[in-house]
C-alpha cells in the first residue's frame, strides 16, 4: 500500500476536486461542483468531507451532511455519510476500509441511506441498520407507463379521459401553491415542533436548518410548496428521460388525506408522469395511494451507545429533504 494523506475537503484545492468529480460523480458532477459548499453543508459545526490522497492525487472522497438530532431529550450532533467513492483503479486496495475508519472519527453518531453493497461494507464496522424504510412510486399520468399507448403517442386521448373525472383544481379555495417560502419559515417550524411533541427521536428542523435547506438550496426553482389547511407538502419537480417527476421530499403531516388527493389532481392537471417519495412506514401515507410501486430504502447508522442504537431501531421520521436522497440524482 501506497503512502496516503486524509485531508479535510477544505485543505484541497478546488481544480483537484473538480477532477476527481467529473470521474467518480459523472450523473451530478456539475451539481457538486458549483454547489459542494451547500451539497455538504460545509462549515456547520465545523464539519466536512474528508479524501484520501495519494501522490498528490485524490484517489478516494467520504461526503457528509452534518445534522442535529433530538434523541430522548437531548441535542445530538450526527453527520449523514454521502458520496463515498474510491478511484476504480485503487479499489480492493484497503484505502475504502481507511477512508471510512477516517470518516467515523469526525462524529460519534453516523447514519446514511445505502445500498445493499454498502451495508455489506458498513456491518463491517458495526453498524445497525433499520429495514422500515422505503421508496414509493405513484404514476399519475399512466399512458407513459403502458407500452402501445406510450409508442402511439396518444396524449390527447389521455387529457379527455382526465377532463371526464377531474376536477379543477382551482374549485378548491383551501388548496394553494405557495410563492414565496420566505414567509413560511416560521409556520414549517411551528408545524414541526407540534409534530415533535411525542416523538423521543427527531430530526431538529429549526429556522438555520430551514433557511440552510430550502433558501439557500441551489435549485430552489425547482421546488414547489403547497398547502392545504396549515399542513405543507414540499416537492422537487424535475424532467428525465423525457418524464416529469415530481419527488415529495417533505411533509408536515402523514395524516392530511385531502392534501394529498389534492395533490395528485394538480400533479394531472400539470403532466407530472409520477410521483415519488421516501417514508418510514411507520408514519407512510401510502394507506392513501391508489395504486404504487414500493421498494426497501436501507437505513444504516452507527453510534457507540447502546440507547441511542435502540432508539434508531425502532421509529424515525426522516425524510428525503434529510439526506441527498432528494438531490443525489436529479
Amino acid at each position: 500500500m501506497k503512502n496516503y494523506k486524509i485531508k479535510k475537503l477544505s485543505e484541497v484545492k478546488k481544480e483537484k476536486l473538480i477532477e476527481f468529480y467529473l470521474k467518480v460523480f459523472k450523473n451530478r458532477d456539475e451539481r457538486l461542483i458549483n454547489n459542494f459548499d451547500w451539497c455538504y453543508r460545509v462549515g456547520y459545526k465545523n464539519l466536512e468531507p474528508i479524501i484520501v490522497e495519494i501522490d498528490n492525487k485524490i484517489i478516494g472522497h467520504a461526503g457528509l451532511i452534518p445534522v442535529e438530532l433530538k434523541v430522548n431529550g437531548e441535542n445530538k450532533l450526527a453527520i449523514w455519510f454521502t458520496d463515498f467513492a474510491i478511484l476504480p483503479e485503487f479499489q480492493g486496495k484497503g484505502y475504502g476500509k481507511i477512508l471510512t475508519k477516517e470518516w467515523m472519527k469526525i462524529c460519534p453518531l453516523q447514519i446514511t441511506f445505502c445500498n445493499k453493497y454498502s451495508l455489506k461494507i458498513f456491518k463491517k464496522f458495526e453498524w445497525k441498520e433499520n429495514f422500515n424504510f422505503h421508496r414509493t412510486i405513484i404514476p399519475i399520468n399512466y399512458f407513459k407507463f403502458i407500452p402501445i399507448i406510450r409508442d402511439f403517442n396518444i396524449f390527447n386521448l389521455n387529457k379527455k379521459i382526465q377532463g371526464l373525472f377531474i376536477k379543477k383544481i382551482y374549485d378548491h379555495s383551501k388548496f394553494k401553491e405557495i410563492s414565496t417560502v420566505e414567509k413560511k419559515i416560521s409556520h414549517l417550524v411551528s408545524l414541526e415542533n407540534k409534530k415533535n411533541i411525542n416523538e423521543k427521536t427527531h430530526v431538529i428542523r429549526n429556522e438555520d436548518w430551514f433557511e440552510w435547506r430550502l433558501i439557500k438550496c441551489p435549485y430552489k426553482a425547482n421546488l414547489h410548496f403547497f398547502e392545504y389547511e396549515s399542513d405543507v407538502l414540499i416537492a422537487n419537480i424535475f424532467k428525465k428521460k423525457n418524464l416529469k417527476i415530481m419527488k415529495l421530499i417533505y411533509f408536515s403531516s402523514y395524516n392530511n388525506i385531502e392534501l394529498f388527493r389534492l395533490l395528485k389532481l394538480w400533479c394531472l392537471q400539470n403532466d407530472i408522469d409520477y410521483i415519488w417519495s421516501m417514508e418510514n412506514k411507520k408514519f407512510s401515507s401510502n394507506k392513501n395511494y391508489s395504486f404504487f410501486l414500493k421498494k426497501r430504502t436501507n437505513f444504516a447508522f452507527y453510534s457507540d451507545d447502546n440507547s441511542i442504537n435502540n432508539f434508531f431501531k425502532s421509529d424515525i421520521n426522516f425524510q428525503a429533504i434529510d439526506s441527498d436522497s432528494d438531490f443525489n440524482y436529479l
